[in-house]
Order: C-alpha cells, then sequence, then structure tokens
C-alpha cells in the first residue's frame, strides 16, 4: 500500500517531465481549395501515440477572410524518426460577409436589403507524417474538412426571407515544420 501511495504521489512529476518530449507544436502553410493560408497548432502529448491541442488558421473562402480555431486530436505512431499520424480537427469557422439582396417592394420598387453568411461550426479528418531532426523537423497532411455556414432571417414584403445553411466541403494540403 506504501509503494502504490507513492506511485500515486509521483506520478504527476513523471507525466510533466514527459510533457516536452512528447509535445509538438506544427506552423505550416497550405492550400485550402484554390486559396493559401497558415497556421498554428499544438498538441499536448498524453502518451507517444496520442496527443490533443488547439489550433488557429488564417485561410479565405469565397475570396473572404475565414479563421478557423479547433481542437485537433493526434493519434501518432512513432518509429524511430518518422512519425505517421491520422487527426481529428474540430471546432468553429469565424466567417462573416455580408450580401444584399434584391426584390421588389410593395410599391412595385426595386428594393435592397443587407444580410450575413455567418461561419458555424466545422470538423476535418486527415493523415500525414512528420520527420523529426532531432526537436525540431518537418511534416506534410491532407485533411479532408466540412463547414457549416448560417444566414439569418430577414423581412421582406412583409414576409420572413430565410436561406438554408450552408455546408461546403473542401480538402487542405499542409506542410511546415514540427517544434
Amino acid at each position: 500500500m506504501k509503494k502504490l501511495i507513492i506511485i500515486l504521489l509521483f506520478l504527476p512529476l513523471m507525466a510533466s517531465a514527459q510533457w516536452k518530449n512528447l509535445s509538438r507544436g506544427y506552423g505550416y502553410v497550405m492550400l485550402h481549395q484554390k486559396s493559401f493560408g497558415g497556421g498554428i497548432t499544438y498538441d499536448y502529448g498524453f502518451n507517444p501515440y496520442l496527443a490533443a491541442g488547439l489550433g488557429v488558421e488564417f485561410t479565405s473562402f469565397e475570396d473572404h477572410l475565414m479563421i478557423p480555431t479547433f481542437v485537433d486530436v493526434k493519434i501518432r505512431y512513432p518509429f524511430k524518426k518518422l512519425e505517421p499520424f491520422i487527426n481529428g480537427q474540430f471546432g468553429y469557422n469565424n466567417y462573416q460577409v455580408t450580401y444584399q439582396y434584391q426584390y421588389t417592394d410593395l410599391n412595385g420598387n426595386p428594393a435592397t436589403t443587407n444580410y450575413q453568411k455567418t461561419g458555424r461550426d466545422f470538423y476535418g479528418v486527415g493523415a500525414g507524417i512528420s520527420y523529426m531532426f532531432g526537436k525540431v523537423g518537418v511534416f506534410a497532411s491532407y485533411t479532408f474538412r466540412g463547414y457549416t455556414y448560417k444566414f439569418p432571417s430577414f423581412t421582406a414584403n412583409n414576409q420572413v426571407i430565410s436561406f438554408p445553411e450552408d455546408k461546403p466541403t473542401a480538402n487542405l494540403i499542409s506542410a511546415g515544420i514540427v517544434f
């Protein structure tokens, strides 16, 4: 019993001593559909095979700025200097674009109202490989993403106008450094 208590007391010290060897930061450039962007992700390594962390990217969608923020989960299989991985990303898509809706009012005159398309949640699944030169390395990955965009309802000619949610998908190719 005494050994068990001592082991339990030292467990946090052992876990915190390992995080530097198991955790990874990723700085990268990416091709998001036909737009270039970049991002950074930091994953805390729970053990050599499982890591989770946060990420942020700057890219564009339909020629407008998009800033995805997300939780990144990686399952890795390290052997020697190579580290193949699969990953899942779940987050929020910071995106806001103003559009104009043109219609004819009740008097027959042309009228215009503005409405906004805003980002919502997204998911991503992918795979990649990293090669470590010591504490620093390089990586390349592919991620498939599904986004959700929402439109608010508005009134035109005393009628409520609403649009269905937009759910496009995107292919991401990323390459960068691991630190």
